[in-house]
């Protein structure tokens, strides 16, 4: 890949990264589409840096690195992290379902 090409590689990456429901104010798509558009950090740009995001939007570390049962379901409280997911996906379904202003993680989480 050629240097002129990473700016256009790293904004199809940033066109391509999921929404952050829980922080819809402050996306990461957004950050790269807005860093590869700038010509003053076009220096920065490198093929490492395509190469990180491009496995970080494709959970390549997720993958290589899996976690255990052990570590998914420790035995002093089993349903601890399904409990937690299901917390944050009703956090953010609500909020978008009452097209409520983000209040900060901890406030959509405990109501405040």
């Amino acid at each position: 890949m050629t240097k002129s090409q990473l700016p256009q590689e790293l904004l199809r990456i940033g066109r391509a990264w999921p929404p952050d429901v829980l922080r819809p104010k402050l996306q990461y798509g957004n950050f790269l589409v807005a860093l590869s558009k700038s010509k003053e950090h076009e220096k920065h740009i490198t093929p490492a840096l395509i190469r990180s995001q491009q496995r970080l939007l494709e959970n390549r570390l997720k993958e290589k690195y899996a976690l255990s049962d052990r570590m998914l379901y420790p035995a002093s409280y089993p349903e601890k992290y399904a409990r937690l997911v299901g917390q944050l996906e009703d956090v953010a379904e609500s909020s978008a379902e009452e097209g409520e202003k983000p209040t900060g993680f901890l406030g959509r989480i405990f109501g405040r």
